[in-house]
């Protein structure tokens, strides 16, 4: 995947940090030298797919607003939540991705630049539907 660091792709990182497919959670906690199971507890939140693949979640790092999480890692967000703006919980106070090497997989695949997801025009409903098709089968394995 094609990588950028100007304004546009980084600020993603302040407002809506980017969902991790399932082999992300074990890259993340390796990396950090921790278990998947605290990085899901410490670290992430799950997120409800819209319309009938609402039983299906997905992981993204937790967001935080003025010093405070908006939803706490581990718990399904509220509804409020995707509308709500906030950075990224790997990202420093200094502005740098604490997780880079191993970052989240839409981190990677989207250009804020460009505006596109793993290289075609970002499509909400179609990266959706990407997301879910990776999570479907994963679900009991971060439970």
């Amino acid at each position: 995947m094609e990588s950028c660091a100007c304004e546009k792709c980084v600020s993603a990182c302040r407002r809506d940090p980017g969902r991790l497919v399932p082999a992300d959670v074990k890259k993340i906690a390796d990396f950090l030298n921790i278990g998947a199971a605290e990085l899901c507890r410490g670290y992430l939140v799950r997120i409800p797919a819209r319309g009938r693949d609402g039983h299906v979640q997905f992981l993204a790092p937790a967001k935080i607003k003025a010093r405070r999480f908006l939803a706490a890692p581990g718990s399904v967000v509220p509804d409020y939540y995707a509308g709500e703006a906030g950075r990224c919980v790997f990202l420093s106070g200094q502005g740098q991705c604490l997780v880079h090497e191993v970052k989240p997989f839409e981190c990677a695949a989207y250009m804020g630049c460009r505006h596109t997801f793993l290289g075609r025009p970002y499509k909400e409903k179609d990266v959706e539907a990407f997301f879910v098709s990776r999570w479907r089968k994963a679900q009991d394995q971060f439970r």
